[in-house]
């Protein structure tokens, strides 16, 4: 039996709405950890896939998670990985944020590897956030939502050990 953490960052909601969409979805046992809301993380050497997500703000993924993995890189160099990101923006401008949110060597080796898309709650936004946030999406003709089947996809990979194409 596969056993998977998921281990994420949300300062708004979207991604802890895409790893408990994760957690229900993929086989096995799944655990789930929060850096937002944890100090300590589960002792990663009892994980098989270990999944870790986060979103892009002003260019740049929460600093938890990349504190994260740039502490357990050599253990997470040894697991199954997934990586995910949630932003604004689709196509070859997500791709380039997914590929700088994560050291190399993690997206070299992961298995599965996606944007999620992302979502707009001006209620959990400050003021600044929601002024810059609605002038990128005008500029930029932007059409921001959650893709479900790309979640449906990943959880997919994870759960079946297909690898990346």
């Amino acid at each position: 039996m596969n056993n998977t953490l998921i281990v994420f960052a949300s300062e708004h909601g979207t991604v802890e709405k895409c790893a408990r969409e994760l957690f229900r979805l993929i086989d096995g046992k799944v655990d789930i950890c929060d850096l937002s809301q944890r100090q300590i993380i589960p002792d990663l050497t009892g994980y098989d896939s270990i999944i870790i997500g986060g979103s892009i703000h002003y260019g740049e993924i929460q600093k938890a998670i990349s504190d994260f993995c740039k502490t357990n890189l050599d253990l997470l160099n040894k697991k199954r990985i997934g990586l995910f990101i949630n932003c604004i923006y689709t196509g070859d401008k997500a791709m380039l944020q997914l590929n700088n949110a994560f050291p190399k060597e993690l997206n070299d080796k992961a298995v599965v590897r996606d944007y999620f898309g992302g979502e707009i709650n001006d209620l959990k936004l400050n003021y600044f956030e929601r002024f810059i946030t609605k002038q990128i999406i005008k500029k930029e003709n932007l059409v921001v939502s959650l893709s479900r089947e790309k979640i449906v996809q990943f959880a997919k990979v994870i759960s079946n050990h297909e690898t990346k194409e």
